[in-house]
């Protein structure tokens, strides 16, 4: 997902400054610095970025809706803060609107 944004970006658009959210901006890149900026996730997502997501594309051919492909250890986490948000009352349903 996040990989597939920041090639979409660096092949598509024309840019040579950004604004990030947590420096002082704007600031001048290139493309490849663009990248670079987001090389650790080559090294996190490894053989799941070039396996999941393609054949999560042959599937929505096939069925001819969009599928996604969510990392099981994402999930998880996000599970995991979505039960503690609701133990200490910071909301009161979660995200799929089951009460707990």
């Amino acid at each position: 997902m996040v990989r597939d944004w920041v090639d979409s970006i660096s092949r598509d658009w024309r840019f040579r400054r950004i604004i990030p959210a947590h420096f002082a901006a704007p600031i001048n890149v290139s493309r490849s610095d663009f990248r670079a900026a987001f090389a650790f996730l080559d090294e996190f997502l490894g053989d799941r970025y070039d396996t999941w997501p393609s054949l999560s594309l042959l599937f929505s051919s096939i069925k001819g809706k969009a599928a996604s492909y969510f990392p099981p250890d994402d999930m998880r986490t996000l599970s995991s803060l979505d039960e503690f948000l609701v133990s200490v009352g910071a909301v009161k349903k979660t995200v799929s609107g089951r009460k707990r």
